[in-house]
C-alpha cells in the first residue's frame, strides 16, 4: 500500500509519532533532573547569599553552610494569600523603588507577628517561602526581594536577594551591607543570562571580590572606576560588557542600597 505523504492522515501520524519519541522523553528527563537542579540551587543560594554578608560559607560543607543560613532572619515585601487549592502563599508586592528611597517608612515588611503565627499553623516557615520563590524562578531569575539579618562578632549583618535588568534578561544579585550601610560587605550574583566570556563574567571571584567591603559614597551609591584611579566607592567594569557592568551597578544603587537603608532602619542598624 502507497503511503501518502502529502496527506493530512500521515502528517497528523507523523506529527504525533515525533511528538511521542522526542517530547515524552525529555518531559521524564526533566521531571527526572529538576530536583537535582532546585537543590543546587537552593544550596548556591546558600552559599552566596551567606558570602556577600560577610559570613563563613564554604560550599564542601553545606550542612554547615544551611545551618549558618537558618539562622538569618528572613522578611520580604507581600502579604498572605491562598491559591485554587485553598494552599496558603506568599503575593509579593510591586516595589516602588523611588518612593521608598524618599521615604524608607514605606517599605512594608513581611512577616508581620501575625503573619509568622499564620505561617506556623500552616506548617511553613519563611526558609520554605523563600524556597518556594527560588524554585519558582529558577528559570527567569525574576527572585522577589529578600532579606537578612543576624549578628555575628557582636555586629548586625544585613543582605538581601535584589533584582534588575541586564542586557539579555534578569540579574539578581545578593548584597550585604554593615549596620550603617557605609559599607557593603559583599556581592554575588545569583542569577544571569549574559554573554558567556562576556557579561557572563560578572560571576568570576575576579569581578565580585571588588565588592567586599567597597565603600558607597553617600547619594551616589557605587561608580566605574576611572583608568589608574580606583575609588574607594569604584570598581572595574567588564572589557567589553558596559551594559551588563552598568546593569550591576544600577541594580546596587538603584534597587539594594534603596531597600537595605529601609530595612536597616526598621531592624536595629545604626
Amino acid at each position: 500500500m502507497k503511503i501518502n505523504k502529502d496527506g493530512h492522515i500521515f502528517t497528523i501520524s507523523f506529527t504525533f509519532f515525533m511528538t511521542v519519541v522526542l517530547v515524552f522523553p525529555l518531559t521524564l528527563a526533566y521531571v527526572g533532573t529538576k530536583p537535582i537542579a532546585d537543590a543546587y540551587w537552593l544550596d548556591q543560594h546558600v552559599i552566596k547569599t551567606l558570602a556577600s554578608m560577610g559570613l563563613p560559607a564554604d560550599a564542601k560543607n553545606m550542612e554547615k553552610a544551611r545551618e549558618e543560613y537558618k539562622k538569618l532572619d528572613k522578611y520580604t515585601i507581600g502579604k498572605l494569600a491562598k491559591d485554587s487549592a485553598g494552599k496558603l502563599i506568599v503575593v509579593y508586592d510591586t516595589i516602588d523603588y523611588d518612593a521608598i528611597a524618599k521615604d524608607p517608612t514605606l517599605l512594608h515588611l513581611f512577616p508581620s507577628d501575625s503573619d509568622r503565627a499564620a505561617l506556623a499553623e500552616a506548617k511553613m516557615t519563611m526558609d520554605d517561602v523563600v524556597s518556594k520563590a527560588l524554585q519558582d524562578n529558577s528559570y527567569t531569575g525574576n527572585i522577589p526581594a529578600f532579606f537578612y539579618v543576624t549578628e555575628a562578632d557582636g555586629q548586625k549583618r544585613f543582605g538581601g536577594d535584589f533584582t534588575g535588568p541586564g542586557l539579555w534578561g534578569n540579574v539578581s544579585l545578593a548584597v550585604g551591607s554593615n549596620a550603617d550601610l557605609s559599607e557593603i560587605s559583599g556581592m554575588r550574583v545569583l542569577f544571569n543570562v549574559e554573554t558567556p566570556g562576556l557579561g557572563g563574567r560578572i560571576e568570576e571571584p575576579g569581578f565580585t571580590a571588588q565588592f567586599d567591603k567597597i565603600k558607597p559614597a553617600s547619594n551616589v551609591g557605587l561608580v566605574f572606576n576611572h583608568p589608574g584611579t580606583p575609588a574607594p566607592n569604584g570598581f572595574d567594569a567588564i572589557s567589553g560588557a558596559t551594559i551588563t557592568s552598568a546593569a550591576i551597578k544600577d541594580t546596587i544603587n538603584q534597587r539594594a542600597l534603596v531597600l537595605l537603608k529601609a530595612f536597616v532602619a526598621q531592624k536595629g542598624g545604626s
